[in-house]
Parts: structure tokens; sequence; C-alpha cells
């Protein structure tokens, strides 16, 4: 069988640590965006060890774990005799933010449950997505979204369909759990109302939402990686409806229904050290 997976974006996030645990609770905008990695995955008809494979670039090994948890979820939980074969071949980087290995992790529970023949609801993919954790439940839905990292809750919203995404992934590998901690140390949360973005999405224009735009790691990213601030300056020049810091990464991404203005943004960065990808919402 063959399938793919898709990268998310994440044009929003608050971070604000849990007076109960000490830990940084995450809410975040999330959107699917249609790039994506190509899985072929084999089934065999005895039991010897699921095997994951990258068949064309390395990757964080963190990436694979997630994968190989996910074949070890669905094995527990139905109990089937087959094995599996499975073979990423990666198109979106590892490491910029984009979501990747859960994508990756999310597609490949699927494959599984219609290999094997399981008749899996909605609600029982997110539980085995919940299993996981990290940013696989979105994935489960993989919709446009409200998602808090915490409590797991993904929480749908409408957005405009085919909006135009620009990706302008800056070389610099970045680690979220790093970031994470960095914001423990010195981050400071915004006031302002991650919600309005779906107001403004679901009422307004994409210009309202690039003013609802909200990133409480921005400065902690900025010091990181200067070179972003001057992107987020030319990108304000060139009056670009809704850009930013995707999540804590190294991308920056940059939305907008003028597909000359994405093509010229993109060509523009091309020459400097950044990858491009022009791509969309998905549906």
């Amino acid at each position: 069988m063959i399938v793919t997976s898709n990268a998310r974006l994440t044009i929003s996030v608050k971070a604000k640590q849990n007076p109960l645990t000490g830990a940084i609770d995450l809410t975040s905008i999330v959107f699917p965006i249609c790039y994506r990695d190509t899985i072929t995955i084999d089934m065999f008809d005895y039991r010897f060890m699921d095997i994951v494979h990258y068949a064309n670039q390395s990757t964080h090994i963190s990436e694979k774990k997630i994968v190989d948890t996910a074949l070890l979820k669905m094995r527990e939980k139905y109990s089937y005799e087959n094995t599996f074969a499975v073979r990423i071949y990666k198109n979106i980087p590892t490491g910029h933010g984009l979501g990747s290995g859960a994508s990756s992790a999310m597609a490949v529970i699927k494959a599984v449950a219609r290999l094997t023949k399981l008749k899996l609801s909605d609600q029982d993919y997110l539980d085995i997505a919940r299993s996981i954790g990290q940013d696989v439940p979105f994935f489960a839905v993989n919709k446009p979204a409200l998602f808090e990292n915490n409590t797991q809750k993904v929480l749908p919203f409408n957005f405009m369909p085919k909006t135009g995404v620009l990706l302008l992934i800056h070389p610099t590998i970045v680690e979220k759990k790093e970031m994470i901690e960095k914001f423990s140390d010195f981050g400071e949360t915004s006031q302002k109302d991650i919600k309005n973005i779906i107001h403004a999405a679901e009422n307004g224009s994409l210009r309202d939402v690039g003013a609802a735009l909200v990133n409480d790691f921005e400065q902690i990213m900025l010091k990181e990686i200067p070179d972003l601030r001057n992107v987020l300056n030319d990108l304000k020049t060139l009056n670009a409806e809704a850009y930013g810091i995707a999540g804590a990464s190294s991308t920056i991404f940059v939305l907008s229904n003028n597909q000359n203005l994405l093509k010229y943004i993109g060509e523009k960065y091309k020459k400097l050290s950044y990858s491009v990808v022009l791509t969309e919402i998905c549906k």
C-alpha cells in the first residue's frame, strides 16, 4: 500500500506555565498543508518484527521513534498477527516545526487498520493518537484547529479553503523541547487571545487573521536565529496579509491569496539560504 502524510503549519502558539505541574502548556492554531511525504507499507502473514526505514535521507531519531511507537500501540490494542515493513520517502524536512513524524505515525496507523481490515471509528483513531501523544491527535483530525497539548483536545474550525501558503525554511534545525526549556527560563505569555484568530478566520479576512496572530516563542526564536527578523521586516514591507514564525521553529510562513506575491517572495529567498515551499491549506 502507498499512502501520503501531509505537513502541518502552526500559525500561532501561546505558552503558559502550569502552576500545578510546572510544565509548559501550549495552545496552538494549526493547519494541515498539502506538502507531503510518501509512505509504502508491506504486510506479511507471520509474526516477526515491524521495520521502519527512511529511504532517501537521514532523520531525527525522534521521528523514527514516534512511528515505531504507533506500530507498537496498534499491535498492543488490536493483537493482530501480521507484521509490517514501512518505508518513508522524505520530502518534508525534519527539525523545522512541520510535524512530519507525527503525520507519518497517523498515516501508518490508518494504513495498518485498512490492511488488517479493522473497522475503526474517528474516535478510535483519536484514542490511539492520544496514547502516542505529541502532535499525533491533530493528524487524527487533520483540519484547521485549535490544539491543546496538555489536554490533547483538537477543536476544528472553518478556514478559507485553498489559501496559498509559502514556507521559508531556514537551514537551522531547532529542537522544540529545547525552545520550551528556554521559555521556562525567560519567556512571557502574550495577553492576546488566540481564539481571536478563529473569529477572524470565520468572520473576517485573511488580513484580519494576520492582525490576530500571536507567537509566544517569537522573541526566543529571533534571539536563536537573528536572520529571521530581517525576513519578517521584509514581509511587512511587502504588505503580506498574514505571516510569522511557525511555532517554535526556524520556518517562516506567509498566507496570501495573491499567488504572484508568494512566487515573488519565494524566488527572492531561493537565492538566499532558505528552502522554499509553495503550497496551500488542505481541505
